[in-house]
């Protein structure tokens, strides 16, 4: 059974969970899905120790936190979703954080070569106040990585609350790009 691991990236319950909740029920069955979401686990930013470079014979980090988790089920995934707020031009805090803390899978064994990726972001602005530099952002690391990005999914002027629970284009656009990801695991 493939496997999709989402990695959420927003600090409260709204609309990025909203959309991610859409986009998992396009994905449809057969697919074992997993969603973590970042603020719930014990995640400590990169310092730059540059211990996961020591040995080109093993990834890893020194830090003992939730991250270790994390990157074993990134490595199992046939695909991770990153979702995130647009939070002042960029992804939220935590995201980044995360984010940051993959380096150490990009040395030693290389585990993320030939990974797939995909990126949902959540905008109060147009696509191009924050998002367009997110999409980029996810574009570079897994470009960085070996990494295919298999899709990415923006709703910009993005409303809140009810309004976005009873916006069909935003819903069924969500549940399209969940299929389409469903599709990108056979590829």
């Amino acid at each position: 059974m493939r496997h999709i691991l989402f990695l959420e990236g927003s600090p409260r319950h709204g609309n990025t969970e909203q959309v991610t909740d859409w986009i998992a029920a396009g994905i449809g069955k057969g697919v074992k899905l997993t969603r973590i979401r970042l603020v719930e686990q014990n995640i400590h930013e990169c310092r730059e120790c540059f211990g996961c470079a020591e040995s080109k014979k093993a990834a890893g980090c020194r830090q003992d936190d939730g991250m270790l988790e994390i990157y074993d089920l990134m490595v199992d995934a046939d695909l991770t979703v990153f979702t995130s707020p647009i939070f002042c031009w960029g992804v939220s805090g935590i995201t980044k954080v995360c984010l940051d803390r993959c380096f150490a899978l990009l040395t030693g064994e290389d585990l993320l070569k030939g990974a797939k990726w995909a990126v949902v972001l959540t905008a109060g602005g147009d696509h191009f106040d924050g998002a367009d530099l997110a999409v980029e952002m996810f574009s570079r690391l897994a470009r960085f990585a070996g990494a295919k990005l298999a899709g990415r999914h923006v709703v910009a002027n993005c409303p809140d609350g009810r309004k976005l629970k009873n916006n069909k284009a935003i819903q069924q656009a969500a549940k399209e790009f969940g299929k389409e990801l469903g599709k990108a695991l056979k590829d």
